[in-house]
């Protein structure tokens, strides 16, 4: 489940890339801790150096979705009072019109409301990709797999006769046991424990059951175990010297981070210094949504808009709790990440509000529009009269297309098979919405009518069906 690499279409690439640099950042760490006379890796400097380096790599992106909102923040005011008269308006063609009106000043500043929605979709994947590799370092290390690898081996080579019994006996064991069975007793002995652990010492008995247990899925064990735990198997299993006793506490050294806590251990709901971590995680979380939202606040009429500032809202209270609920169940090297992540966030997003607070708006806006302008007469140039989804959307629904075009004839196919659905009504139902029903010329509607007046006059001719 965990340490087998992730092989899918998108994420596998990217996991790859990932564990390739994780593995470059730990031999650099090796290199430096090596020539102080350290001993062992320090993981939790190899996660804070990751997790700045790939934030680094992603600033372009990040930096594009926070400059879009300030623009769309400063083009607000001219947004509203072009759509000001539509405001109180509620039939479809008003708030068209409105809509057409947003759309042509977006497309003047070359923004829209859309425009931070790519680089957050563009980082999902990535952000994945980050905590596979975080959560899963043993599968990307080699210098850890050959450890936790030499580890499973002395276990499987010894025999339960030699293990006390007592200690057996403590866990609900006996002689029939295998060492898998006691791994698993240790992971799982405290009542109602959710933990990755737990979840990949299911994982390991369903394989033993199946008959296809490998040292991977061992190992997925033994990297997400407590310090506890370790010292448990260590007792019953005799690792108290040797290359063994070597090995766990070099984990234990590589794991340590403030206060003491290790990196792998779940901060848990008990109360204890390791609860600092997911606490502090979603204190930042908030004041990063905090701060972006006032960034990107329009303050604006607009339906749309609205409902976007009320999402951003929920986000704010809700991407905290989440963090926090996140954080607690998870080994404090996520936790980490996560609080890294937030940092680089805030300090990014005060740079760029300091910025645009002093400089001239009037400025930065015609930079913008000569800008898109630029960018329009360039795509005008290569594509003349080319459009974009959006727009041909727009002319479709107000009926702003040309009878010879293919879109034209997908329109009239999309309104003859509705029509196919629809009952029949009389000559009489017909001319009272001719009445009452204004349809703008080439519209969808009209066109709908047409076919209806069609269809009904000759039912007509031969009698109403």
């Amino acid at each position: 489940m965990f340490l087998t690499v992730e092989d899918g279409l998108i994420l596998g690439p990217i996991c790859w890339l990932f564990g390739k640099i994780f593995d470059l950042m730990y031999k650099l760490i090796e290199i430096i801790s090596n020539s102080m006379g350290i001993g062992y890796v320090n993981l939790s400097i190899c996660v804070i150096l990751f997790t700045f380096f790939i934030r680094a790599c992603l600033f372009p992106l990040n930096f594009k979705q926070q400059k879009s909102s300030k623009i769309m923040s400063f083009i607000q005011p001219e947004i509203n009072k072009a759509t000001k008269k539509y405001n109180n308006k509620t039939d479809q063609e008003s708030l068209m019109k409105k809509q057409q009106e947003t759309q042509k000043i977006q497309k003047k500043y070359g923004v829209s409301l859309t425009s931070g929605c790519l680089p957050t979709l563009i980082q999902l994947p990535v952000f994945y990709g980050l905590y596979r590799v975080i959560q899963n370092i043993p599968a990307y290390v080699g210098d850890m797999k050959g450890k936790y690898d030499a580890i499973v081996t002395s276990m499987q080579g010894v025999a339960i006769d030699k293990i006390d019994a007592s200690k057996l006996q403590a866990m609900g064991l006996d002689s029939s046991a295998n060492y898998y069975d006691i791994i698993n007793a240790v992971v799982t002995d405290k009542e109602g424990q959710v933990s990755t652990a737990v979840t990949a010492a299911k994982q390991m008995m369903t394989a033993a059951s199946n008959g296809d247990l490998t040292n991977n899925k061992v190992i997925d064990v033994l990297d997400k175990i407590s310090t506890h735990d370790w010292s448990q198997l260590q007792d019953i299993f005799g690792f108290t010297s040797g290359k063994e006793a070597d090995y766990i506490q070099n984990f234990e050294n590589m794991n340590r981070f403030l206060f003491n806590l290790n990196i792998a251990d779940a901060p848990g709901l008990k109360l204890s210094a390791a609860l600092i971590v997911p606490i502090l995680s979603a204190i930042l979380q908030f004041v990063s949504s905090k701060i972006s939202m006032s960034a990107s606040n329009t303050n604006s009429n607009d339906p749309t808009a609205a409902q976007a500032n009320s999402m951003m809202n929920m986000m704010t209270y809700g991407m905290p709790l989440m963090s926090l609920f996140i954080c607690i169940n998870l080994p404090i090297a996520i936790g980490l990440y996560w609080i890294i992540g937030s940092v680089i966030t805030i300090i990014t997003q005060l740079i760029i509000n300091n910025y645009y607070k002093k400089c001239d708006k009037e400025a930065v806006l015609e930079k913008c529009r000569v800008k898109a302008a630029k960018k329009q007469a360039k795509k005008e140039a290569k594509h003349p009269g080319k459009k974009s989804f959006y727009e041909k959307m727009m002319d479709a629904q107000n009926g702003n297309v040309s009878s010879d075009s293919t879109q034209s004839e997908s329109i009239n196919k999309m309104a003859s098979s509705r029509l196919k659905s629809y009952t029949n009504p009389t000559v009489d139902e017909v001319k009272q919405s001719e009445n009452n029903v204004h349809y703008k010329s080439g519209s969808i509607g009209s066109k709908a009518n047409i076919m209806l007046q069609y269809q009904n006059k000759s039912n007509d001719k031969g009698g109403n069906k």
